[in-house]
This record gives C-alpha cells, structure tokens and sequence, in this order.
C-alpha cells in the first residue's frame, strides 16, 4: 500500500477529498470522473441491505444537485475499479442514469490492506444497523487481525463499544434479523444476549410483540433468570414466611446500576456484614473490557 494510504486509515474519506482537486494526482491518489460501468461493488461492504425507498430518496436529490461527494474507488486495472465507500452514491446514480461519477481513486496493491481501509471507512460513513456494524468488526479482526483495541483507535470509539457490538454476534440468528429490522433497539439486544438461545428467543418475541421499553426487558430476564434458578432448587414458591429469600430493593436497584455500567449480568449477595458481587464475563475480550472499567 502507497505511504498516501497509510495514512489515511482511520482518518475518514474528508481527509482525503479537499486535498485533490480535479485530476491532480500525488502519491498514487487521483479525483476523477469515471464511467460507471467501470466501476464494481466492494466485496467487503458491511452493508447487506439497502433501502430502497432510501435510495429513491437520494437519486431524487443525485439528479437535482448531482453528487455532492466523491465515491472512493481502487484501480484494479487500467479501467476497472472497485468501491470503497459510496456504494449507495453509486447505486443511486446508476438509478439516475448517469454516465460517470466523481471519484477519488487509490491504486492499493495489498489485499489486506485493502480490505482494512475498506471496512473502515464503510463503518465510520454508513449509517449501518446494529448487526452489520458488529459484522463490520468481526471481520476487521478475523480477516485483517486487527485486535479490538486497534479497531477502537481507527474507528474512534471506546474498546467497549467494539466489544459489545461484537457480542450481538451471539444472539440466535432470528433475534439478529430482527436486530437488523429495528424491531429491537440495542439496548434490547444487549439485555438478550446473555441468556441462552432458547430464553433469549423466547424473551425476544415477547419483547417484539409487547414493545417492550429496554428497562421492561431487563427487568423481564432478571424475572425469567431467577425463574430459573428457583426451579433447579426445587420450585419458586418455596420461600419461609419470614421472607427471607425476598432479594431487598436496595440491593436490587444497586445491581441495577452495576449492571448498566458493566453492560452484563451483575448480582448481589449480601448476608449479616458481608457479602460477595458477582458480574458475569462471556469470554477472554469482554474480560479485559470490564476489568478495564473496573480498573479506570
């Protein structure tokens, strides 16, 4: 890769468009106008989806105003291009029957660096839903090695942020559908996936089908999680009259507060003068994230 694309990883495509004006060329980086039809979709686009009322929406303002911005390409031969970001851009001025795009085009030779610009820059510019933002991730660090506090510093973002996001990954692939749908928010997704695939899907569809607020959620998995363990020991309504299995609402709320701040499943157990704080992890990553929290 040309030193001009080093340093622009991470930087966001701004950086580079005020710098080249039309077809002024430097260190392998030029702005043109090139022909559609040379122009192929990014093979590492996060994006699956694209809304097509949206792409109306934008083909709309394409052929009043044109395009507003450069689409960012890679010269793959002497006319041949692939996209880097602004696929949407491109799709839309295909809609509207241009002929030619402007472009700011890089001649990268490195596949793997090729495919770490393109991630990254799809992921900082798109308006990605939640799922496809968390793809984005996983396969900056499957395919480019990229650890998740490498991603944090090229996407700007707490490492927490990336390490949630990849924990979607785990949902059952219906709750992803609908993660990706807007049927379920963030919040929602993040309440689920600590549970197994079966509660998380049964708690998932109640949620869709009562539009449940996140708060309501959370409160329903810490019923069905206590459901649970009661049901092991022997039935939840075994409990002495004295009400000593009743969890105190100061200790409740206080997990309450821990749970949102180490986003995962906190409990506390308190007895005479002292106690013991449990707070889950669900592999080696999402260890060291709260130990960080833990640790600031």
């Amino acid at each position: 890769m040309a030193k001009r694309g080093r340093e622009v990883l991470g930087k966001g495509i701004h950086a580079l468009i005020a710098e080249y004006p039309q077809g002024v060329e430097e260190s392998g980086t030029q702005l043109l106008e090139v022909p559609i039809t040379d122009i192929e979709p990014n093979p590492y686009q996060p994006r699956r989806e694209f809304d097509d009322e949206a792409l109306a929406e934008l083909e709309s303002s394409i052929r009043e105003k044109g395009i507003l911005q450069p689409v960012v390409l890679n010269r793959t031969a002497p006319n041949a291009y692939h996209l880097i970001a602004g696929e949407r851009r491109w799709r839309a001025a295909q809609r509207a029957g241009l002929e030619t795009v402007p472009a700011v085009v890089h001649e990268i030779d490195s596949p793997q660096e090729l495919m770490e610009l393109a991630l990254i820059e799809n992921i900082q510019r798109e308006d990605l839903n939640a799922i496809e933002e968390a793809e984005g991730y996983q396969a900056l660090i499957s395919r480019c090695m990229l650890t998740q506090e490498e991603i944090a510093q090229r996407v700007g973002k707490e490492r927490s942020t990336i390490a949630n996001a990849v924990r979607l990954l785990k949902l059952p692939k219906q709750l992803q559908i609908s993660l990706r749908a807007g049927e379920l928010q963030m919040g929602h997704a993040r309440a689920l996936v600590s549970l197994d695939e079966q509660s998380a899907l049964e708690l998932g569809r109640r949620c869709i089908k009562e539009q449940m607020t996140v708060r309501e959620l959370e409160k329903a998995v810490r019923t069905h999680s206590t459901d649970g363990k009661s049901t092991k020991g022997g039935g939840k309504g075994r409990s002495s009259g004295n009400g000593a299995n009743r969890k105190d609402p100061t200790l409740t709320a206080l997990e309450d507060k821990l749970r949102h701040r180490f986003a995962t499943a906190v409990a506390i157990h308190h007895g005479g003068k002292k106690g013991r704080i449990e707070i889950e992890y669900y592999d080696d990553d999402d260890l060291e994230r709260i130990l960080e929290l833990l640790l600031d």
